[in-house]
């Protein structure tokens, strides 16, 4: 890191075990046993079994999808000399913030469902990061930043 120039940089990423080739396998498995035991249940006299059988492997397909779209979702915090920079990808979108490393304030809320948030915030903007990561995590990453950042840092 220090070669580059950059003084702090931590990239997380949702966790995605399956390669595309696994899921596309897993889907054929899950589509060929549901379409055997409809058409079975078909041939036994139950026909409507077969459209709430294409429409279950829809639905599936549908959420294999949504999946794919977001398997390369990350969340990237630099901080480089006066400068920390968060970029996210969220689908398709990738957006970018930036903040002045010294007047950043790294802010802790708890959700409802007891899980602390880690935000970062300074002039008005905001951005929560840390989505990818547990609690634990978060609380760690929490203190890394703030060792880096705002009144806290000395250089």
């Amino acid at each position: 890191m220090a070669a580059s120039g950059v003084d702090y940089k931590i990239t997380a990423r949702p966790n995605c075990s399956l390669p595309p080739a696994g899921k596309v396998r897993l889907f054929a498995l899950i589509a060929t046993i549901s379409l055997l035991i409809s058409i079975a249940f078909g041939l036994a006299g139950a026909w409507m079994v077969l459209p709430f059988a294409g429409l279950e492997l829809l639905a599936l397909a549908f959420a294999f999808y949504i999946i794919h779209c977001h398997a390369e979702d990350y969340e990237s915090i630099t901080i480089d000399g006066d400068r920390l920079a968060v970029e996210r990808r969220d689908g398709h979108h990738v957006s970018q913030m930036e903040f002045h490393r010294y007047w950043v304030h790294v802010l802790l809320r708890m959700n409802q469902g007891g899980e602390q948030r880690l935000w970062l915030r300074s002039h008005g903007q905001e951005v929560e990061v840390g989505r990818y990561m547990s609690n634990e995590q978060r609380l760690a990453l929490a203190q890394q930043l703030k060792k880096r950042t705002g009144a806290f840092y000395q250089r």
